[in-house]
């Protein structure tokens, strides 16, 4: 009766120890989940807009990455607790909903206002509108999303299992490589429709930049005299030096016209992108009180 009890008790405690095991890598699960779909998003542009003098080019990520990790960290764990199918499938789906949602939400809103707040003298410069048409981009992105999202929400449970008893690294790994992969998928197409516009007026405005820097006193070349000329840049000529920094100042509804504030030391000279090409630069009044 006594080994039947001492049984009892080590099964109930191995059940316990296997059910903390599934909640702590579903979790872990969720993390990474998350985590993908930041990086697809805001991660690769980051990197971007790092590259070409964009102010605060890492904002984006920032903000995405806390959030979505903590959300997907949360979906994970609760279903895993739960461990139900159905369940995973609905924390997934509303989890992927708001991932979403934050596509639109951190660019147009929560990075603006976040930028204001770490560089109050922009206060005035930057307009940051929300269309009525950005309910067409909020529902392509949520499509993707959630297809995808139902897809790791279906294979959580499963391939959780069996990474919890797998002795090999590899068998652990492999359910966090295939969602994070799910995940950059849906992170990608995501980018292309919010991202994209903004990054492409940035890089544009800093490769007009550099080349009127690189050609300063260097007009030998017809073909390079020609292409100053055009220069979006020749109306604030003397304004222009190697000091600056880019940030998207307004749009308008179809992100085909990207307005970029550049800082000259402290001067702002607003410059109007039309789909990625420079169109003209005009110096702008001091911002609003």
């Amino acid at each position: 009766m006594q080994d039947l009890v001492e049984f009892m008790d080590n099964e109930g405690t191995r059940i316990k120890k296997l059910a903390r095991e599934k909640t702590t890598y579903g979790m872990i699960f969720g993390i990474c989940t998350g985590l993908a779909f930041a990086a697809a998003v805001w991660g690769i542009d980051g990197y971007s807009l790092s590259r070409v003098h964009a102010l605060f080019p890492w904002l984006k990520f920032g903000l995405g990455a806390v959030i979505c990790t903590v959300l997907g960290g949360l979906a994970g764990r609760i279903a895993a607790w739960l461990d139900k199918v159905y369940a995973a499938v609905l924390i997934w789906l509303v989890t992927s909903a708001i991932f979403a949602w934050l596509s639109l939400e951190i660019p147009f809103q929560m990075a603006p206002t976040l930028t204001l707040w770490l560089k109050p003298e922009l206060k005035g410069l930057l307009q940051f509108p929300y269309y009525p048409d950005f309910q067409s981009r909020l529902d392509v992105v949520l499509v993707w999303t959630l297809i995808l999202s139902f897809i790791v929400s279906l294979l959580q449970l499963p391939m959780s299992e069996s990474a919890v008893f797998s002795v090999s690294v590899f068998g652990k790994l492999m359910p966090l490589i295939i969602s994070a992969i799910l995940m950059i998928i849906a992170g990608r197409v995501v980018d292309s429709f919010n991202n994209d516009p903004f990054r492409n007026a940035i890089t544009s405005m800093d490769s007009a930049i550099q080349f009127k820097l690189e050609h300063q006193g260097k007009q030998t070349d017809p073909q390079i005299v020609s292409e100053l000329q055009r220069s979006p840049l020749n109306e604030v000529d003397n304004l222009v030096s190697r000091s600056y920094r880019l940030v998207v100042s307004n749009y308008d509804a179809s992100l085909g016209e990207v307005y970029v504030l550049v800082e000259f030391g402290n001067t702002p000279v607003n410059c109007l992108t039309v789909y990625g090409q420079p169109a003209f630069c005009d110096k702008v009044s001091a911002a609003a009180p």
